[in-house]
C-alpha cells in the first residue's frame, strides 16, 4: 500500500484536496491517506478527524521521517511554496503542489533545479487544465484535428472586491490555461494597465494581447473589481467556435461550468461540467479531483507527471511581468 501525506490543512485542503484524495482512494485503492501536517495543531487535528487520517503532525520533517510517504500533497500559502517544496523534494519525495510554482521566476527555477537534481516526480496543481469543460475541449480539438490550427483565444477573468497587491498569483490561472489550450508557448505579449488606486495599492485592470509561438493570437482581460465572479473564454477554429464558462465555485450562473460548440451557426454541443463529471461536487467540476487523480495514477504507475513545475515556468514569467508592470514580453 502506497502512502500519501498532506501538508497544509486549511480551507483548500478541507474543501477540495482532502475530498479528492478520499474519493480517489475509494475508487482506485492502492493508496493510504496516512498523515497530515499543519503548524496549527488544532487545524491538523480537525483535518485528521474529518477525513479519517490515522496521524497528524505539526512538524513537516518529523512527518516525512516517520511516514516516509510515496507522495506528498503541498497546499500552503503561496509565499511558502518554494521553500517547503524544495525541502520535500530534497528528501526525494514525489510532490503535488498548489500553484503558482514559485512567486517569481527565480523561485520557480530553484524548484526546477531541486526537482531535477533529486530526480523527483512533481506536478503543479493548475486545476484549470483539468476542469471537465477544458478536458472536453481538448478532446474535441483532437478529434477535429484542429489542435494546431487555433486562430485565436479570448479569455476574461472577472472578480468582485479583489484588492490584492499582487493579483498575478490569481491571474496566472488564466495565463497558464491559455498556454495550455493553445498547446504552445508565448512568443510575444503586450500589457496595458488601468490602475485603480481608489480601491487600494496596485489594484488594476490588466489587459494582455499577444501571439503564441504557433501563431495563435490571444487576448486576456483580468478585472478584479467588477460585479461578478466569472471566467469565460472563446476558442476560434476554422471548424467551429468554442465557448467555455469555467465553474465559478459557488457563485452565480456559471457555478456549474459549461462548454458550447457552434458550427455553421448551429449549436451542436452544450453541456455542463456537472454533466461531464457525473457529479455536482465542487472539487469534481472545478478539476481538483482530476488533477489529484492524474498525479496519483502517475505515481502508482511509475510515470513522470506531465504537468510538472517546468511546465509552468513561462506562466510564472508572464505573471512576473504583471507584478513588475512591464508593457512588453518577448519569449525565447
Amino acid at each position: 500500500m502506497l502512502k500519501l501525506c498532506m501538508v497544509g490543512c486549511g480551507y483548500l485542503s478541507v474543501d477540495q484536496h482532502g475530498p479528492s484524495v478520499v474519493r480517489y482512494i475509494k475508487q482506485h485503492g492502492g493508496f493510504e491517506f496516512s498523515a497530515c501536517c499543519d503548524i496549527n495543531e488544532e487545524v491538523a487535528r480537525d483535518f485528521k478527524d474529518k477525513f479519517g487520517v490515522p496521524r497528524f503532525y505539526t512538524d513537516l520533517i518529523e512527518m516525512l521521517d516517520v511516514e516516509k510517504p510515496n507522495a506528498v500533497s503541498l497546499i500552503c500559502p503561496v509565499e511558502k511554496t518554494a521553500d517547503l517544496s524544495c525541502m520535500i523534494m530534497e528528501r526525494g519525495y514525489p510532490i503535488l503542489l498548489e500553484k503558482p510554482p514559485g512567486l517569481n521566476e527565480g523561485e520557480t527555477r530553484r524548484m526546477i533545479d531541486v526537482a531535477e537534481k533529486n530526480n523527483v516526480p512533481n506536478q503543479v496543481a493548475f486545476n484549470r487544465r483539468y476542469i471537465p469543460a477544458v478536458r472536453k475541449l481538448m478532446e474535441i480539438l483532437d478529434s477535429l484535428d484542429v489542435k494546431d490550427e487555433i486562430m485565436d483565444i479570448h479569455y476574461r477573468m472577472i472578480r468582485v472586491n479583489r484588492r490584492d497587491r499582487d493579483f498575478a498569483t490569481t491571474a496566472i490561472h488564466g495565463i497558464d490555461l491559455v498556454r495550455f489550450i493553445a498547446g504552445s508557448g508565448y512568443k510575444t505579449a503586450d500589457f496595458r494597465y488601468n490602475e485603480l488606486p481608489q480601491y487600494g495599492e496596485r489594484v488594476a485592470n490588466i489587459h494582455i494581447n499577444g501571439e503564441m509561438i504557433n501563431g495563435t493570437l490571444i487576448h486576456m482581460d483580468f478585472l478584479p473589481m467588477s460585479g461578478a465572479v466569472t471566467e469565460r473564454l472563446e476558442v476560434n477554429t476554422h471548424k467551429g467556435l468554442f465557448r467555455l464558462e469555467l465553474p465559478s465555485w459557488a457563485y452565480g450562473e456559471d457555478k456549474l461550468g459549461r462548454i458550447t460548440l457552434i458550427q455553421d451557426r448551429e449549436t451542436v454541443l452544450s453541456v455542463t461540467c456537472e454533466e461531464l463529471a457525473g457529479s455536482g461536487d465542487e472539487y469534481m467540476i472545478n478539476g481538483m479531483y482530476y488533477e489529484n487523480e492524474s498525479f496519483l495514477n502517475d505515481i502508482r504507475e511509475g510515470k513522470k507527471p506531465t504537468g510538472d513545475i517546468a511546465s509552468g515556468l513561462q506562466s510564472v514569467e508572464i505573471a512576473d511581468c504583471i507584478n513588475a508592470r512591464k508593457v512588453k514580453y518577448e519569449g525565447i
